[in-house]
């Protein structure tokens, strides 16, 4: 799995055309978009998720956007983990979110999202995901986890979203 913080990405790939985007980097994407960070704890805490938020145009004073791409650090799994725990694949240290909060899985050409039981909940553009069911993911598509924000991007449309920090 490559992580990148999002000014540095732009810097390396916002200059290509689309095909040589993909041929670089054909994986989907994760964007944990810049807000407060909650430091995490011994448990889980209880919060009422934030409002949506429209995506940043340009990268706010002193907050970075952390782009992850969606591969399991185990090549031969078809599901990328997110959550507190040091071995879940992404791991996100904020107190709102769980040891094992989201699963993120490949099917077909697509991906999906489910929750997995989280204390604070997930939602997917706005809608409450329901522990255990996966939802099909677009390309653009808003994810809360407690309350960290993230985007779904394709490769063309996570293109896009480099080339508007130029």
């Amino acid at each position: 799995m490559k992580s990148y913080l999002l000014s540095a990405f732009v810097r390396s790939h916002a200059h290509l055309e689309e095909e040589a985007f993909r041929q670089a980097e054909p994986s989907c994407w994760l964007v944990w978009e810049a807000g407060p960070w909650k430091p995490g704890g011994a448990r889980t805490l209880t919060s009422a998720p934030p409002p949506p938020q429209p995506l940043p145009t340009s990268p706010a004073s002193g907050v970075e956007a952390l782009a992850y791409t969606l591969s399991p650090k185990d090549g031969a799994r078809d599901q990328v983990t997110l959550g507190r725990n040091p071995i879940c694949d992404i791991v996100i240290n904020d107190g709102t979110v769980s040891m094992l909060h989201l699963v993120f899985v490949r099917a077909g050409t697509g991906w999906t999202v489910q929750d997995s039981g989280s204390r604070n909940g997930s939602s997917l553009a706005g809608t409450p995901l329901e522990s255990g069911k996966p939802k099909q993911l677009i390309s653009c598509a808003r994810i809360m986890a407690g309350s960290v924000a993230f985007s779904f991007y394709e490769p063309k449309d996570m293109l896009w979203r480099l080339k508007q920090y130029r």
